[in-house]
Order: structure tokens, then C-alpha cells, then sequence
């Protein structure tokens, strides 16, 4: 997969393009079919909505915000999800994020982690259905 990259660059169009496209193939289907169905409405879990793309970079309180663009370690969102991190597991999903999962996570925010302010950006819930023996959505 093409890594995303670093906001939107008037000198470099193509790479502009590549951070929306990477960010519409692999991170949204990703966030709709993992993370959404309960990180939404008035009290998600650990205070992060993904209804708003501004919930995500905005800093806490008493800790770093969620994602820190262009810098994965300090990112809330990928140290919560990868093993031993401090996202509990969901009953029935095991386990809660695959290897290539966390890495799409990882390159998205080492790349800025780019998210669209327009419709392309948001996220609308979608449901797994390998259960029944069919691909994800």
C-alpha cells in the first residue's frame, strides 16, 4: 500500500492526493469496521468520539492527545492498541487490532496521519461479517 503524507503540499499535488487516498482505502474502512461502533455517541470509551475528526488530535487534560501527528510512539490511539497496550479487549473480537492493522495505524501517523475535513472524511459505521464467511465490508 502507498503511505499517506504530510498535509496537503501546493508544490506536490500528487502527494496531497496519496495522504486522502491512503487515508480512504486503508484508515477509514479500518476506524468504521473496528473502532466506531463504540468509540461514538455521548460517553465513548476513554473520552475519544471518532464522529469528529477534531477529537483525535485535540490534547487531554492530564495526558497527549490521541494522535500526534508524524509521531506514532506519542500517539494515545496506536500505545492503546497494540499488545499489552491499555485499550481493553472487546468481548468477541479477538484479537482487537491485527499485525497489519496496527501497521496501516502506524504508517498513517508517522506519514501526519492525514484526515479529510469533507465528506470523504467521515466515518460511518459498518459492521464485520467473516462470521458468516464473507470479507469485511
Amino acid at each position: 500500500m502507498t503511505a499517506c503524507v504530510r498535509g496537503p503540499d501546493p508544490e506536490h499535488p500528487f502527494e496531497a492526493l496519496a495522504g486522502h487516498d491512503y487515508f480512504v482505502r486503508a484508515v477509514k474502512p479500518l476506524l468504521e469496521t473496528r473502532c466506531l461502533a463504540c468509540h461514538r455517541g455521548d460517553t465513548p470509551p476513554a473520552g475519544l468520539s471518532l464522529v469528529q475528526r477534531s477529537s483525535l488530535y485535540a490534547p487531554r487534560k492530564r495526558d497527549r492527545a490521541f494522535v500526534v501527528p508524524g509521531d506514532p510512539h506519542a500517539s494515545r490511539l496506536l500505545t492503546s492498541v497494540v499488545e499489552r497496550g491499555r485499550h481493553p479487549r472487546v468481548p468477541g473480537r479477538e484479537p482487537l487490532l491485527t499485525g497489519p492493522q496496527i501497521d496501516i495505524l502506524y504508517e498513517w501517523i508517522e506519514d501526519g496521519a492525514f484526515w479529510p475535513d469533507n465528506p470523504a472524511g467521515f466515518l460511518q459505521p459498518r459492521t464485520s461479517i467473516r462470521k458468516k464467511g464473507l470479507l469485511e465490508r
